[in-house]
């Protein structure tokens, strides 16, 4: 059983804890988490003692430093946004073999959205980690995982705000509010799984089943397109892109 560790318990690391616990002989280490149901190893140098593999899940200002504190080479797997490999390489011990994954937040329920990028020879084992956390792309070039920060790193506060809005949209229209949000999440998701169902139709196509000549989603589609929602869609995520790449170069 491969010794796995995972450095910092939050919103990413407790979720990746929960799902690979009974299949690696995980050891956790957060000074910041005061968390009674999880066993902390309080020592860093027994923490690294029983790792073999490190997963560092802690805020990016925070990585250089745990880093920092390593004192043998390990396969290190780094969440954080905007820590580019060579600065993992910089601050790890030499020899250790780096690789950088940006998941998104279902990944707390298993339906996670992660890109890969590093030292191939740790991509086995990436691999058994992470399958079991969603979708899982090895990407080509570093550069692509800014991309992926921000399409999918970002996008789930974009469809919530979607989500928002559209319940919003119900209540407007006359919906009690709870009813309005469970509409608006079942639509979202339903058509979510449809498009996943229908492999290899575009959206669009799927668009046009819904839109009749003179109904009232082509009135509806009409006020999106005057508002440029494709427009905002899109560049929402090319922003946070561009963001994600500045945050790289620092």
């Amino acid at each position: 059983m491969k010794k796995v560790g995972i450095i910092g318990l939050g919103n990413m690391g407790y979720p990746i804890y929960q799902a690979i616990q009974n299949e690696f002989a995980v050891t956790c280490y957060d000074p910041y988490n005061k968390n009674k149901e999880i066993p902390f190893e309080p020592v860093f140098s027994k923490f690294e003692e029983n790792s073999e593999i490190i997963i560092v899940c802690v805020k990016p200002d925070k990585v250089s430093d745990v880093l920092k504190q390593l004192k043998a080479p390990k396969k290190i797997f780094s969440i954080a946004a905007g820590i580019s490999l060579s600065k993992l390489r910089e601050n790890a011990p030499p020899n250790s073999k780096i690789v950088r994954l940006m998941p998104n937040l279902p990944l707390q329920i298993k339906e996670g959205c992660m890109g890969f990028i590093g030292d191939k020879e740790a991509y086995d084992d990436v691999k058994s980690i992470f399958e079991k956390l969603g979708l899982l792309i090895e990407l080509s070039s570093e550069s692509a995982i800014d991309a992926v920060t921000g399409l999918s790193g970002s996008g789930p506060a974009f469809v919530f705000s979607f989500i928002q809005a559209l319940a919003e949209g119900g209540v407007k229209s006359g919906l009690p509010y709870s009813d309005a949000l469970r509409l608006s999440i079942q639509t979202v998701k339903g058509s979510a799984m449809l498009l996943e169902e229908e492999s290899g139709t575009h959206p669009s196509e799927l668009r046009n089943k819904v839109t009749s000549a003179g109904g009232t989603t082509i009135f509806g589609l009409d006020k999106l397109e005057e508002n440029n929602f494709h427009y905002a869609v899109m560049n929402a995520v090319f922003a946070a892109f561009k963001r994600a790449e500045e945050l790289r170069g620092k």
